[in-house]
Order: structure tokens, then sequence, then C-alpha cells
């Protein structure tokens, strides 16, 4: 059985914003009422066991699962290193001092500073207009939590310069993903997002920075252990999510023979490092 050392647990299926180029909207499939906390252990004890290191929490957008806290000092206490992927919205001061201790890394998804391409992206909501991102990002750092920023090349975008902000908020990765495809999750509106392949590279030679790790759309094809917020591993490989079995009523490893994914595309684009 191939060991992956980290995973993203989509925990919730809900967001507050509608991102045109969302790979988990989970349109695809019924999801009821949230995941049982006593479930999320269930499947944290089960990855970890299968040798996971690092777990990060993702959605929909996490911090609208009930359980997070909780679900987050879980695996703190078995071991797990712990990170989110949010969209910052919901951020606030007295979360965060509550995460100290706790969370390791905080990612952040920010596609671009620019309030009119948010608004044409689907990112924008009354709540981040609100928000300035320098602040979200002082907010973060001065507490010492690691901060990555994701950050999804397309049409609204990809012909824009992002290094005066990331100078500023120096993170310790940068994920540029270029917009991907995903039949069942954003197909229906995906020829109005793309991003040709030319245009991918010239955004990242006009945004070159250290921190930076680029994924074209090969790279992002398969290399990732994910978990749906129904408890399935699943995986993109096929231009689609393809999903396995519930892992809180089967073994990790029948629910990773069913999907398979590659392994050493996972070590390819990086994805173990220094967490």
């Amino acid at each position: 059985m191939e060991i992956f050392e980290t995973a993203s647990f989509h925990i919730v299926k809900p967001c507050n914003m509608k991102c045109k180029f969302c790979y988990a909207t989970f349109e695809d499939m019924h999801v009821g009422p949230q995941m049982a906390l006593e479930v999320a252990k269930d499947i944290l004890d089960k990855l970890k066991a299968s040798g996971l290191q690092k777990i990060t929490f993702a959605g929909g957008e996490p911090m609208l699962y009930k359980h997070l806290d909780a679900a987050i000092e879980y695996s703190k206490e078995i071991g797990l290193t712990t990170s989110i992927i949010t969209n910052g919205s919901l951020i606030t001061r007295d979360i965060l001092d509550s995460w100290k201790g706790k969370l390791d890394w905080i990612g952040v998804s920010i596609d671009t500073v620019n309030p009119f391409a948010n608004n044409r992206i689907g990112r924008e909501t009354r709540m981040l207009q609100n928000m300035k991102y320098q602040e979200l990002i002082y907010k973060i750092q001065v507490r010492g939590f690691k901060l990555k920023i994701n950050t999804v090349v397309n049409a609204y975008n990809h012909h824009e310069n992002m290094l005066r902000f990331i100078n500023y908020a120096d993170p310790l990765r940068w994920k540029v993903f270029q917009a991907l495809r995903i039949e069942g999750q954003n197909d229906s509106q995906f020829d109005e997002i793309k991003v040709t392949d030319e245009q991918f590279k010239d955004y990242l030679e006009r945004n070159a920075h250290p921190s930076m790790v680029p994924e074209n759309n090969d790279v992002m094809t398969g290399s990732y252990l994910l978990i749906d917020p129904l408890g399935r591993l699943f995986e993109n490989s096929a231009g689609k999510h393809t999903y396995s079995d519930p892992l809180q009523s089967n073994t990790f490893e029948h629910c990773l023979a069913q999907i398979n994914p590659n392994k050493d595309k996972f070590i390819a684009r990086g994805g173990i490092y220094k967490w």
C-alpha cells in the first residue's frame, strides 16, 4: 500500500462564496447533515494509522463546519500537523487566538487583490469587500501561524502582477494553480474562466517568487489524497471525481485501492516538504 504523508479533508460541502473554477462544489452528490465529530475522528484515526503526517481541512469553506475546532484539536492530539484552507472571510482575532497551539498552518485562498476581478471570479462577498487582505495576513502572522497562499490562475487574473502583495505577505508557500476542468464540479462554466498553458506560463514568469509552487493541469491531476464530506477518498485523474466507499465503514486499504492516486506525481509536485 502506498503511504501518503498528507491529505486534504473536504469536511463540509457548503461555502459562502461561488468561485467559478471551484474543484470541490460536490454538486455531483447529495450531502445531508454535517459529518458528526465522532465520524471525523474515526476517519482521522484511520488516516493517521495509514502513515499520514499532515491533515488539511478544506471544503466548501471549512470554517462552516460546526466541529472544526474540535477536529483540529483532535488531529493535533493524535500527532498530525494541522492545516486549513479557507477563503478568510470568517476569520476573527478571537478565532485565531483559539487556534494557537492547535493549528500549525493557515492557507488562504487569494486569487487577486483586485475587487473587480474577485467579483468576476465569484469570490466577492460583503464580508470580503470590507476586509483588507493585508490586515488578514498580519493577524495570522503576528500570532505565529505558518502561512500558505493559494492562487488559481484563471481568465480574470492571468494578466496580473501579484508580487507587491506576495512580497508583503511573505508566505512560506504560494501555491499557484492553473484553473482545471472537473466534470460535475465546474464544467458548466469552465469555458468562462479557463486559461491556456501559455497564459499560465506567462503568469508564472511575471510573478516569479521564491515561495511559489506552481501546478499546471497535469501536475494537479491524480496527485492528491482527498476525503469528501461523506468520508470517501477521491481523486480526479479521470477528469471527474472518482469516489471510494466510506472510510467510516471500511478499511483505509480497501478505500485507497478503489481510487489509486498517483504517489509518484504526489512526490514530483513537492507534496512532501518541511511542515
